[in-house]
């Protein structure tokens, strides 16, 4: 089988990550159990052939049964996940440069625990030091 190339979407990880923690019957026989994980059957039923194809996830049971996440599956989205985590803590490095120019440390820390968080993207926690906002919505 292919191992895949290429990022998850986050429909994708999201439905990998309940996977990891048990199979779920099939969109079609119980939609509650989707919406109970904020997951869309209908994205989820797009998704799926790709992800099949893909050999990350797998039928069992025919059409009465569930979906699994394979080993393949499990891989990738720990390189999903590692891959965030990487990206997230690049970020807080960079964001110290911002710190250490003297920025008020009250600022600086809710900055710093935001984008640590993954809540903040780099952009909007040096601006919330620089000027009090994020530069969206969510300041």
């Amino acid at each position: 089988m292919l191992v895949p190339s290429g990022a998850l979407s986050p429909l994708q990880q999201h439905l990998l990550q309940e996977l990891d923690l048990g199979d779920l019957p099939l969109p079609e026989q119980a939609p509650e159990s989707y919406l109970a994980r904020d997951l869309d059957t209908d994205e989820v039923q797009d998704a799926l052939p790709a992800l099949v194809w893909a050999g990350l996830v797998e039928r069992r049971g025919g059409d009465l049964g569930s979906l699994a996440l394979t080993p393949l599956g499990a891989a990738a989205l720990r390189t999903a996940e590692c891959d965030e985590l990487t990206a997230r803590l690049s970020a807080v490095v960079s964001f110290s440069e911002t710190v250490s120019t003297g920025a008020a440390p009250r600022p600086a820390g809710l900055a710093l625990r935001r984008l640590a968080e993954g809540t903040w993207s780099l952009e909007q926690a040096k601006s919330y030091v620089r000027t009090g906002e994020t530069g969206t919505d969510g300041s």
